[in-house]
């Protein structure tokens, strides 16, 4: 399916649509970027797996500080995706200061915690979505398809 081409602010033609792989996935012809904060070399390889077969060019680090020391940097992502446990500073707290440094980026909880409390501390620290493990090409793709049409 073909979206019309969209002006960006700088007065040039952006081309934006949506496309499949071969296997069926949805691949959005914006390049979305993501960031995955996750201390699990695993889940860091799944999640960063899953959002590239979406078309999204994807980071990973280890821990919040990493995070924060990556942004404070100049790095800008369209996603950020961040578990709830990380080392030395949980997912909440880095949430909490990533949107203090005015960073607007689509942010996903996601995490294996599905207590009502955890999931309310994670949306009150300023997370978009709070997403149960695993992060599916399905779930990737319904907030892609959101943000292309936002």
């Amino acid at each position: 399916m073909e979206l019309p081409s969209k002006i960006n602010n700088n007065g040039k033609s952006i081309k934006q649509g949506f496309s499949h792989s071969r296997n069926g996935d949805l691949i959005t012809n914006r390049k979305f970027t993501a960031l995955v904060i996750d201390s699990d070399p695993f889940i860091q390889i799944l999640e960063k797996a899953i959002l590239e077969s979406q078309g999204v060019e994807t980071q990973y680090v280890g821990s919040g500080i990493d995070a924060l020391d990556l942004l404070a940097s100049g790095a800008n992502f369209d996603i950020i995706a961040i578990a709830w446990v990380l080392p030395k500073m949980n997912g909440v707290e880095t949430t909490r200061r990533i949107r203090a440094m005015g960073i607007r980026s689509k942010m996903l909880a996601v995490t294996a915690c599905d207590i009502e409390r955890e999931k309310q501390a994670f949306l009150d620290a300023g997370v978009d979505e709070f997403i149960e493990k695993p992060l599916t090409p399905e779930k990737i793709a319904s907030i892609l398809r959101e943000m292309q049409n936002a």
